[in-house]
């Protein structure tokens, strides 16, 4: 999401786009991924020589339980202030990859798939959500 400084009017500009799954940069082999392009809104002002953008994003993702290992698909959402400096010279700012950066730092590493998961046992293997323990 290219932003013109000159588009950017005093009350400031609403923008919005989408980011692609792969310009995300996480895939399958990782503990969890977008499944789907995020959608990004944002506040745009200047203020003197700052931009600053108030960022909502959403999409969905996916990651497996980190107890029981259950496949888990999850809306995820984001809200992020960016700021840019700038100078007379700034033609425009680009918001994609700053907001790319946000969201690896602020998506969940672990994942339950309930807050009261039981998991799996390490005897037994039996899904302790779905079924009794088999040891003794």
């Amino acid at each position: 999401m290219k932003i013109a400084i000159k588009d950017i009017q005093p009350e400031g500009i609403e923008v919005s786009g989408h980011i692609p799954v792969a310009a995300i940069g996480l895939t399958q082999d990782d503990p969890g991924y977008f499944i789907a392009p995020l959608d990004v809104q944002a506040k745009v002002n200047r203020v003197n020589n700052t931009v600053l953008a108030k960022t909502k994003v959403h999409g969905k993702y996916r990651s497996v339980c980190a107890r029981c290992l259950a496949g888990i698909e999850r809306d995820w959402n984001g809200n992020f202030l960016l700021d840019f400096a700038v100078d007379k010279q700034t033609e425009a700012v680009e918001l994609d990859e700053d907001i790319r950066q946000e969201v690896l730092l602020n998506v969940p590493l672990r994942v339950l798939c309930k807050e009261d998961c039981k998991g799996i046992c390490p005897g037994c293997g039996a899904d302790l959500n779905n079924e009794e323990c088999k040891c003794k």
